[in-house]
């Protein structure tokens, strides 16, 4: 089950996840940015068996919220299942997005650490570490998540700030 939202982002309830999709509900999701401390940020490749955009690169972490969880505590939990890391996220901002079957309000973490990353190969192809730089190329050649297209747009100003 996931929380079912307005516009606002105000809860209206609880929807399984499934039925989100098919309807094109507005649902509660967000994303992690990892970045190391020389400011690199893993980006992950998309398994070619994910029911949504597979094969496109993604963000560090990707996830539905689950009913009953804020954003930040399903972000750490994501974060812990999707790289084997723990670490403290911080909040970097939210948006909202309508990629079908996807309609998300978004809402982007970021956090640092240099703990060996352990990814689930149910959930990615394979993953790499990259610069700012290298990120804003990858977005520009459209192979991504819609989700990372705009994330990054919310967390590109923070990593900055954290390296600088």
């Amino acid at each position: 089950m996931v929380y079912l939202v307005d516009g606002h982002d105000r809860v209206l309830g609880a929807v399984e996840r499934k039925e989100a999709h098919q309807k094109m509900l507005l649902h509660r999701a967000g994303i992690v940015f990892l970045s190391r401390s020389d400011g690199s940020i893993l980006i992950q490749h998309r398994s070619l068996s994910k029911e949504t955009f597979p094969g496109r690169y993604d963000a560090s972490v990707s996830f539905h919220v689950t009913y009953g969880e804020s954003y930040a505590d399903a972000a750490a939990r994501e974060l812990g299942e999707e790289t084997g890391i723990s670490a403290p996220v911080s909040y970097a901002g939210k948006f909202t997005h309508h990629d079908p079957p996807e309609h998300e309000v978004v809402a982007v973490f970021h956090c640092t650490s240099d703990e060996e990353v352990r990814i689930d190969l149910a959930e990615s192809e394979g993953f790499e570490f990259l610069d700012d730089a290298k990120i804003d190329s990858l977005i520009a050649s459209g192979n991504v998540t819609p989700w990372l297209r705009e994330g990054w747009r919310a967390a590109r100003p923070s990593a900055k700030r954290r390296r600088d």
